[in-house]
């Protein structure tokens, strides 16, 4: 037996009922449509972070050249006010498309349904075709449900592409990090930072305190064996290859290490050698579900964390940004768009006084950016005009302490609490990797493919001034960076020179060429300078008027990264191991 189709008896009770409650439902469909797309519009056209109030202040405190630390709670105040709008607008956003899409189904049932009651047939007005009229009827009605159906696939789709994040703040991070062992709540730190004279007595970043390649203490070895293990507190192997460098403080030492799928810090016990803990980051937003390309020589982890005294910060290719306390409990974390940079991201990250600084090497947005150490909150940001691979320093000068770092075009000075541009001189080239370094007023570069340039700081603190004073083109490094003495400037190539030049000339006061080259930068212990080649040995020579190679012994594999040298210690980062050397028996 065929089912028959239910007839609709025409009735005026529901056809004025369904007549309603689809006029209602349209014109609520319609003006919500209307709101969806407007809010996709605005959205599009500012960014929640860029309110008006709110980049006036940071440049308020960009120009100011005191620290005000009423300006920044109000700029902290109003960033978390324009984050509560932005995340408010975000739910609104969710209930208004679940709203859309109940209000569309409701109005189309309910026209349907009253064109099924409606108690008046319709009639074709005169027309002689009746046959004409209602397929113009039926076409009427299919072209209002189609209009229909594309408003609300088109509102729908601008909801559902509208940015429903922004740069997460680190305290939010800190919240959903889980409680420590010990009961301390996540991201309590302490908000003291290290004095000047505190960080000379540990290795907070690559190449030392400050950066610029000199180490406080003077009593790092000069004789061991690793054969033999003479000379050896500990050497333990390494849970990755990569090409970051140890930084040390206290009795904890800390490296990075990552692949494609994982990004990794490591801290160890600085007396035994223990790997005391190995904490894997989270996903933040933002970050890439596939990881940007880099080459095998850079890595996803070559960028060398940093440490402050109570917490490590760490920086990968992705541009996943993490902060931990010692005790290795999530502090903060944050993705800061991962940038475009066609060897992979290899700055390191330098800590200084209450901020962790970021040279953000994205080949459409190159910037350098501070963030609050104790939070991850963007404190400032400076625009750059082109990136580099090399790592920013903050030495102590005589106008102050300064932001100093190079480019694929020049070297430049920043106030390291504002962000502002001090000075600039244009004087680099090509495809930079090696890192500044400063002797008394003297800043010097030096990159392959360019020429080294000596930069002498003159004016005050308030209006320092900068002027080249030497060029100099022989014997250039590819990737590591210069160290200096009172006196001179030392560049160690991957072709395998050292070269000694004359800080106030320029002059070539020696130039000694070694078998393997240098990847793993000289660092300067009191009167000598310590240099790993290529194939694991460490060259040691005085920092005199004469080339005298002091001792040469052997890491036992190949060195890229930077020694740290502390008080009668020196901590290896080998290809595949971590070694501990120290001094015995007065050498």
């Amino acid at each position: 037996m065929q089912n028959r189709k239910p007839e609709f008896v025409p009735d005026k009770a529901k056809w004025r009922i369904a007549a309603t409650v689809a006029a209602v439902a349209g014109i609520f469909t319609l003006v919500l449509a209307a709101l969806l797309i407007i809010n996709y519009v605005q959205i599009q056209a500012t960014k929640p972070l860029d309110n008006p109030e709110l980049l006036k202040l940071r440049e308020q405190l960009a120009a100011s050249s005191e620290q005000d630390d009423a300006l920044v709670n109000q700029i902290r105040a109003l960033d978390l006010l324009v984050r509560k709008a932005f995340f408010t607008s975000q739910a609104q956003l969710r209930i208004g498309g679940r709203l859309l899409l109940a209000g569309a189904i409701v109005f189309l049932a309910a026209f349907r349904l009253a064109a099924r009651w409606n108690p008046k047939t319709p009639v074709p007005g005169g027309a002689p075709d009746s046959a004409g009229y209602w397929r113009v009827l039926a076409q009427s009605k299919e072209l209002i449900t189609g209009v229909a159906v594309i408003l609300i696939l088109v509102t729908l789709a601008a909801a559902y592409m509208t940015p429903t994040d922004i740069p997460a703040p680190g305290a939010e991070m800190a919240a959903a990090a889980e409680p420590a062992e010990n009961g301390t709540p996540p991201g309590t730190v302490a908000k003291e930072f290290p004095t000047w004279e505190e960080m000379l007595t540990q290795w907070p970043s690559f190449r030392g305190p400050g950066g610029f390649g000199v180490a406080h203490f003077t009593t790092a070895p000069t004789q061991w064996d690793i054969q033999t293990g003479d000379g050896i507190r500990w050497n333990v192997e390494t849970p990755r290859v990569d090409f970051n460098s140890p930084v040390v403080w206290g009795n904890r030492l800390f490296l990075s290490g990552a692949t494609e799928d994982v990004r990794e810090v490591y801290c160890y016990d600085t007396e035994t050698g223990e790997l005391v803990w190995r904490q894997a980051l989270p996903t933040f937003p933002g970050t890439p579900e596939t990881p940007p390309k880099i080459s095998e020589d850079t890595g996803y982890a070559a960028p060398t964390v940093a440490v402050d005294g109570a917490r490590v910060f760490a920086i990968f290719a992705t541009a996943d940004i993490a902060c931990y306390d010692f005790e290795g409990n999530l502090v903060w974390g944050r993705n800061l768009g991962v940038p475009e940079n066609h060897y992979g991201h290899a700055s390191s990250l330098l800590a200084f006084e209450d901020k962790v600084y970021v040279q953000l090497d994205d080949s459409k947005q190159p910037r350098i950016m501070a963030l609050e150490a104790a939070t991850g909150n963007e404190v400032w940001v400076t625009a750059r005009k082109k990136i580099s691979w090399a790592s920013p320093a903050c030495p102590p000068t005589p106008f102050g302490f300064q932001l100093i770092l190079a480019s694929e075009l020049d070297v430049d000075g920043y106030e390291p609490r504002t962000g502002k541009l001090l000075w600039t001189q244009e004087g680099l080239d090509g495809e930079v990797a090696p890192s500044p370094t400063i002797s008394g007023d003297v800043v010097f570069v030096a990159n392959e493919y360019a020429v080294a340039t000596a930069v002498r700081l003159s004016g005050s603190n308030e209006a320092p001034q900068s002027e080249i004073i030497w060029q100099w083109e022989d014997a250039l490094p590819e990737v590591s960076s210069p160290t200096n003495s009172d006196d001179y400037f030392y560049i160690a190539t991957s072709l395998g020179e050292i070269a000694c030049l004359d800080k106030q000339t320029g002059e070539e006061v020696w130039l000694h060429e070694f078998e393997q080259g240098f990847y793993s930068s000289p660092i300067r212990v009191g009167d000598r300078i310590y240099a790993a080649d290529l194939q694991g040995t460490m060259n040691i020579f005085g920092t005199g008027k004469e080339f005298e190679l002091i001792g040469a012994p052997g890491m036992g594999e190949p060195v890229y990264a930077t020694p740290a040298y502390l008080d009668g210690r020196m901590y290896v980062r080998t290809e595949r191991r971590l070694i501990c050397i120290e001094t015995h028996d007065g050498n």
